[in-house]
Formats: C-alpha cells, sequence, structure tokens
C-alpha cells in the first residue's frame, strides 16, 4: 500500500505512515508504520488499529476542506497516536501530532512526543488522496 505524508508550510515532511497491513476480523484493523521528524526530533512506532478512525478521518478532513467543519482528528481508542488539525483563519490551519507511549508495569508509565505547526488548506487535498489511497486498497 501507499504512505501518508504530513508536511509543514515548507513542504518538508513531518510525518509519515507506511507499510500498512488491514486486518479484515470482525472489527478491521490497520497495522502501519509511523515516522516523525521536525526539527531535530526524530520518533517511530508500529501502531494498529481500528479502520474505522481513519475512514472518522478522512470524512473530518473532507469537510474541514470544505469549511463545513472547523477540527478535523484522529484520535484512535488506544491513542497511541493523535492528529488534530483546526480551521484558525483565512485558510490556515493549526496541526498538532501527539505520538503516545505507554508502558504498563505495577505503575503506568507514559511519554509523549507533542509537534505543534501550521499549514495551509492548500496541502489537505494531497493528503485527503493519499489517506483515501490507503483505505482503497484496505477495501480490495
Amino acid at each position: 500500500m501507499n504512505e501518508i505524508h504530513f508536511y509543514d508550510k515548507n513542504r518538508k515532511v513531518v510525518m509519515s505512515l507506511y507499510d500498512f497491513s488491514l486486518n479484515n476480523g470482525n472489527e478491521p484493523t490497520i497495522k502501519f508504520s509511523v515516522d516523525i521528524s521536525y526539527l531535530f526530533y526524530k520518533a517511530f512506532h508500529i501502531i494498529e488499529d481500528y479502520k474505522i478512525y481513519f475512514e472518522s478521518f478522512l470524512k473530518e478532513l473532507n469537510l474541514l476542506y470544505e469549511n463545513k467543519r472547523m477540527i478535523a482528528q484522529f484520535i484512535p481508542i488506544e491513542r497511541q497516536l493523535e492528529i488534530y488539525f483546526k480551521q484558525v483563519e483565512f485558510g490556515h490551519i493549526d496541526v498538532c501530532i501527539k505520538l503516545n507511549n505507554f508502558y504498563i508495569d505495577y505503575t503506568m508509565y507514559q511519554s509523549a512526543l507533542i509537534i505543534n505547526y501550521n499549514i495551509d488548506q492548500s496541502f489537505l487535498p494531497e493528503l485527503i488522496g493519499e489517506i483515501s489511497t490507503v483505505l482503497k486498497f484496505a477495501n480490495t
């Protein structure tokens, strides 16, 4: 399957989602790799969560692009990766990416990498297209 790229306003890749694989159980899940590189921060993680979260995010991004919604968010149940797009003004969008890591022993430990940046609305059609392509291949 293809990759999904998240760019900053200078068209540098901030995050890539790739190596998608689908598990067609009762509740279809998608397993994928996350690679984040922003300024001097780098992170990698493998995530598996329900396909429905990608579908909802795609719908919200389309509505955001059409100015019918102010926020689009990807918040799967495990919350290993959270993505927020918030329309600010005049086609400018604030983006927040949060990569979480949880470790549970006798107590729960959590670490998070949070990246905030902004883009303009012109970046959305390509992102919407890449997510649509990944979901199309997941449906075949």
